[in-house]
């Protein structure tokens, strides 16, 4: 219960740091929201890979912990993904393969900038992780 809580007000000091992002209300954000646990951890994955791969973005750390607190509050955040680690891995690895193909690039690549535009132009969920700079 003590981790619990502790979890939560990490969250929550993180969401309250986070500056530029988007809000849990945003439609790109409320994508997130609705996934599974396994396809909103792969998304995460893969929108963390982008942010390290290109200098034009930056990963939204604080809209990372404001979704795991709410979907927490629901059973399908952080809680609830230790019991479910193989399907979010094998749902990782796939994401990443039909995001490679989608985009025609590698995800271990230096420039992921283009992939990146075209989500947010697409507004899906993992483009609501996504700060331009």
């Amino acid at each position: 219960m003590m981790t619990r809580g502790l979890m939560l007000g990490a969250a929550l000091t993180l969401a309250a740091c986070a500056t530029g992002g988007r809000s849990i209300d945003d439609p790109a954000a409320q994508k997130l929201f609705n996934m599974s646990t396994p396809q909103y951890y792969a998304n995460l994955t893969i929108a963390n890979q982008i942010a390290q791969n290109c200098a034009r973005y930056s990963y939204d750390a604080g809209l990372d912990a404001a979704l795991n607190a709410a979907r927490n509050e629901v059973g399908r955040g952080s809680l609830a993904s230790n019991s479910q680690r193989a399907g979010i891995e094998l749902e990782t690895d796939v994401s990443k393969r039909s995001f490679e193909v989608k985009h025609g690039v590698e995800l271990s690549s230096d420039d992921l900038c283009p992939a990146g535009d075209a989500e947010l132009l697409e507004g899906s969920g993992l483009s609501a992780l996504l700060i331009p700079a």
